[in-house]
């Protein structure tokens, strides 16, 4: 279902009780002025807080609410950085009995992303939300995890519209250069995700294509 059909989320707020008239049109004037999501600005003001934002988010999508456990748990299924700071969603929970994958997202589901880590991991994947603060404490966890993995998680970025030449031209001197053996290629929105796997390492390339 497209994001684009569903009630605005300042307008769903206020049809909650939550807030104001007069606090959604000072929103909105200083996002007119700054930018920025609507829900933080609101945030920002002290209008509402993150949990109320979240929880109306996962109603309008349907999706549950993620609360982050007190112990953190490793996720052994990885997702590039790129990916997860630039539509807001991370890896939150893994069942390896059924290989499922819980992913939260903080502003919308991306179910185009969703579509493409199912074929990069293997994993079937559901989507939750998360609150902006959960998902930056998640962020440092995987940070960590990622730091004292071996071997470490290796991710190589290209900025810039790239030619399929050109991407199939990095893709095959790099298989080539680490000998890979296994490669799976996704898109999701602006990006070209692809892995590159061997007995010993993975690495992700990402091409930013627009």
């Amino acid at each position: 279902m497209s994001h684009n059909s569903r009630m605005p989320l300042g307008l769903n707020l206020m049809s909650h009780g939550l807030l104001t008239a007069e606090q959604l049109k000072k929103a909105t004037d200083e996002q007119k002025e700054t930018g920025g999501e609507i829900g933080e600005v609101l945030v920002r003001q002290g209008a509402v807080n993150e949990k109320q934002v979240t929880e109306i988010r996962s109603e309008e999508w349907g999706c549950p609410v993620f609360t982050l456990p007190k112990h953190p748990t490793q996720i052994e299924i990885q997702v590039p950085s790129t990916l997860i700071q630039a539509y807001s969603m991370i890896p939150v929970h893994y069942v390896p009995a059924t290989n499922l994958l819980l992913v939260g997202f903080v502003h919308s589901i991306e179910y185009g992303l969703l579509y493409t880590v199912e074929q990069l991991t293997g994993c079937k994947t559901t989507p939750c939300f998360v609150t902006p603060s959960a998902f930056q404490i998640k962020m440092e966890q995987t940070k960590h995890q990622e730091a004292s993995a071996e071997p470490a998680a290796q991710e190589l970025n290209f900025e810039g519209i790239q030619t399929p030449a050109e991407i199939a031209r990095i893709l095959c001197s790099t298989g080539l250069e680490m000998e890979a053996e296994e490669a799976f290629i996704g898109k999701c929105k602006e990006y070209v995700w692809a892995r590159l796997k061997n007995s010993h390492k993975s690495l992700d390339l990402l091409f930013k294509v627009g």
